[in-house]
């Protein structure tokens, strides 16, 4: 039988994780050195990527989804949602190919060598902000979420004449997902999002000034 101690080590141990770098690609030159010499950026949102016009740069169907199940009855029911609606969201790459940059119009890009001290920074300047989240996207052909198992059973029990109960029992289950899916047509740009959230729901983007985030970025010229 194997035994495992409950005394605690006579030296601490240490665990950290490798950061690797983040690229935010800018189309013009005179963002890029307003960054760097005042420490300003443009943080944007859901609604701005949705009147983009072009394709590449923009998506009308960001953070949209449909997520449901079948009952044993074999009856499918199905709910739209919509999250990051109080989100502030920033868009890099992992990775700065060729096709990246000219999809974006690129003149240059911030290097952001460090995103969690970098998104801290930036997160103290945006207002109303108490929390975030950032990560990879996840390339996909559809935004339907199909349940199973005992998520699928959590999904059946929603009393869909409760609001509350839905947007609770939707947030449990999708634990934010949709702020990171994109189609397949995306998934050359390798994007890495980072996310703010408010206690308001974010309409626009916003410019901050956070000179302190300077620190955490390097700059690259094309």
């Amino acid at each position: 039988m194997i035994q495992f101690s409950e005394t605690h080590s006579s030296f601490n141990i240490s665990w950290c994780y490798k950061i690797d770098p983040i690229f935010r690609v800018l189309g013009q030159k005179e963002h890029l050195d307003d960054f760097f010499e005042n420490g300003n950026i443009f943080i944007s949102s859901f609604e701005n990527f949705k009147s983009y016009k072009d394709e590449m740069q923009g998506d009308i169907s960001e953070g949209q989804s449909l997520i449901g199940g079948f009952d044993k009855e074999g009856n499918g029911s199905h709910v739209f949602y919509e999250g990051g609606v109080q989100a502030f969201i920033l868009c890099t790459t992992k990775v700065l190919s060729d096709k990246v940059i000219k999809d974006f119009n690129g003149v240059g890009a911030i290097k952001i060598v460090n995103s969690v001290l970098f998104a801290k920074e930036i997160a103290r300047k945006l207002p109303f902000v108490n929390a975030g989240i950032e990560g990879s996207c996840i390339y996909i052909d559809s935004k339907v979420q199909h349940l199973e198992d005992e998520q699928n059973e959590l999904f059946q029990k929603i009393n869909f004449s409760d609001p509350s109960m839905i947007n609770q029992t939707i947030t449990a289950l999708t634990t934010g997902v949709e702020l990171f899916m994109k189609y397949k047509k995306y998934e050359h740009q390798q994007e890495h999002r980072l996310a703010w959230f408010s206690e308001r729901k974010i309409k626009k983007g916003i410019v901050v000034h956070c000179p302190e985030a300077i620190q955490y970025c390097e700059k690259i010229i094309f």
